[in-house]
């Protein structure tokens, strides 16, 4: 069994402290008892029509009625069909407004937009939000993967956790004085955790086989389970 995070990494560790803070948030998607009834196809504007509900519900965990729930949200921010990256980061700056999320959201954005094309479309955040919100330990874990994957080489580097972890801090409001080389010293000591094999990077193997032993981590996660 893989030593346990001390307290500092605890805060550190993926979505401990975003988790944290996410379930006191309430997502402003409108209310469920206003959902249509009927089984629609979802309308956009002609420049970007989404899939129909029933295919958007087979390629996700969520029903139909909890896609035309957030759809509601999607098409009031976004009435083109899709979300560039500035939108994203306005929006994603309403849950965290103690901190700079600029970053963390950039982080979360390029991991929504799997075929980068610069912009994500409603089914990809649908995708994003089935993983995220309602998958497997070891499906969050991999999508946990990916955003620290920030080059998309199928390696975490130091460089890459130190940058997603300082964007972490950014993103909470974390006003105490972390000077750089006090946060890349904490992030050496978990990335030595994570590369099991001290071959100076962490692979996807090695980040679920160490997270997924690690009840801090199994628990930040089930803070998602209470959103819907």
């Amino acid at each position: 069994m893989p030593a346990r995070l001390d307290s500092r990494e605890r805060e550190a560790s993926f979505s401990f402290k975003v988790a944290r803070r996410f379930r006191r948030v309430r997502f402003p998607f409108g209310n469920k008892s206003e959902l249509d009834a009927e089984d629609e196809e979802v309308h956009a504007p002609a420049r970007q029509m989404p899939d129909r509900l029933d295919a958007i519900s087979r390629a996700t965990k969520f029903s139909k009625d909890e896609i035309r729930y957030v759809y509601r949200a999607f098409k009031a921010e976004c009435p083109s069909g899709v979300i560039t990256e500035p939108t994203f980061k306005h929006i994603f700056a309403k849950f965290f407004p103690l901190g700079d999320s600029s970053q963390y959201a950039h982080y979360i954005f390029t991991t929504l937009d799997r075929s980068q094309t610069g912009t994500v479309t409603f089914r990809d955040l649908m995708a994003g939000l089935s993983m995220i919100m309602k998958g497997t330990l070891q499906e969050r874990l991999c999508w946990a993967f990916s955003l620290y994957d920030v080059n998309r080489d199928g390696f975490i580097t130091r460089q890459e956790m130190l940058e997603v972890i300082s964007a972490i801090y950014s993103l909470l409001g974390d006003k105490r004085d972390r000077p750089r080389k006090s946060t890349l010293t904490h992030v050496n000591s978990i990335f030595q955790k994570l590369d099991l094999n001290n071959d100076g990077v962490i692979t996807i193997d090695e980040f679920i086989d160490y997270c997924s032993k690690d009840e801090n981590i199994i628990a930040s996660f089930s803070v998602f389970d209470d959103l819907w």
